[in-house]
């Protein structure tokens, strides 16, 4: 059931907000998707009490999904003795408690699609519990230089295409992107600073440190993102990753990295992240929250002068989002769920293989620089 319309919603009460210590960011503008969603993830939400046609149907509808429910979470199935549609939302206000109680994380609504009207549904989300996947570039940037590191230069270019082409992770050079703003922000903490006419020696040798580091990344972003935009490197990634033999056990674990990535490529090929998730469904009401966009994404360091500025930029963002969109799974019960189902399973994958890359990124993320080829 891709074209999927909810009909009643409810929520679990939302996750505490972010750290936050000081400093206030700029507003952060939607970004606009690169690839067009399917049908499911663009279609437009309507509350239930909109519902028109058969009565008599959609009643048999729904009261068939509840007994499957009820049948799948082993419960009592709820009686009502009121009329049409009062005896819906009874019944449903009363399992949508017990779903709850056997897993928080279960969003019991109504949902009716091109073939059915009011079909009692489980909407289950991937908890990331505020997690942040942030991929650091710098080592990658520092090995384009030298010659003798082309190898796992490719190796990386084409897990950072496949990242950014595909999963519509975003890149930090990108006009617009979450990272962009927090970069213009420090750019201009540092201008204000110059213009209070500090003359501190220290103080003078810690900007121009800042005004280098910004350079830096922004000259590298503007070599790098073309490069992974860039298809060939996409048609490219089975027959780097296949020709990369390690020789020692660093190069290994690059190597077993990069098979995991064309695996989840080969059996998702067209899977993105945004397509996991579906704001309309879980606390639709919520303006503010933290989306995809803003909790993964390719950044300069970790480790630079910048740490923890960035750091607070990106608490001060969050603090007051009281949502953030995860993934979700659709449970229909117009039939019983298959018992083989297995959920998250891309998810799961990415977010442990993008933790892997970005720890074995940090490992080699320093301050040394290779002579330009």
């Amino acid at each position: 059931m891709e074209n999927t319309t909810v009909v009643r919603r409810v929520g679990r009460a939302v996750r505490p907000p972010a750290r936050c210590r000081r400093g206030a960011a700029q507003s952060v503008k939607e970004r606009t998707r690169r690839v067009n969603g399917n049908g499911f993830l663009n279609h437009s939400f309507l509350p239930f009490w909109t519902f028109s046609g058969n009565r008599e149907r959609i009643a048999r509808e729904y009261f068939s999904s509840l007994a499957n429910l009820c049948k799948h979470y082993n419960l009592a199935i709820p009686q009502s003795c009121l009329s049409f549609p009062q005896d819906i939302f009874s019944t449903w206000q009363d399992v949508e408690k017990q779903v709850r109680e056997v897993d928080r994380e279960h969003h019991c609504m109504i949902l009716q699609d091109k073939g059915k009207q009011a079909v009692l549904s489980v909407v289950k989300t991937f908890d990331l519990s505020q997690c942040l996947f942030y991929i650091p570039v710098r080592a990658y940037w520092n090995w384009s230089q030298c010659v003798k590191h082309e190898r796992i230069t490719e190796l990386v270019t084409v897990l950072f295409a496949y990242l950014h082409q595909v999963v519509d992770i975003p890149f930090y050079a990108e006009n617009g992107s979450f990272m962009d703003y927090q970069y213009d922000t420090l750019e201009q903490w540092i201008s204000e600073a110059e213009d209070e006419g500090n003359n501190d020696e220290e103080q003078k040798e810690w900007r121009q440190e800042q005004e280098d580091t910004l350079y830096e990344l922004r000259r590298a972003g503007g070599h790098i993102m073309p490069i992974i935009k860039n298809p060939d490197w996409l048609n490219k990634m089975e027959g780097v990753i296949s020709n990369y033999h390690h020789q020692d056990k660093w190069e290994l674990e690059w190597e077993l990295l990069a098979i995991e990535f064309l695996q989840l490529y080969h059996q998702y090929p067209k899977r993105s992240l945004p397509e996991c998730i579906h704001r309309d469904l879980v606390y639709p009401d919520e303006d503010e929250r933290i989306t995809c966009y803003q909790y993964t994404g390719f950044y300069w360091s970790g480790k630079d002068c910048f740490r923890d500025e960035l750091n607070e930029l990106i608490n001060s963002n969050f603090q007051e989002m009281r949502v953030m969109d995860e993934p979700t799974a659709v449970y229909f019960f117009d039939t019983m769920p298959e018992p083989d189902r297995k959920d998250f399973d891309f998810e799961t994958r990415l977010f442990d293989l993008m933790e892997r890359l970005r720890d074995l990124l940090n490992d080699y993320d320093h301050e040394e620089h290779y002579p330009t080829v």
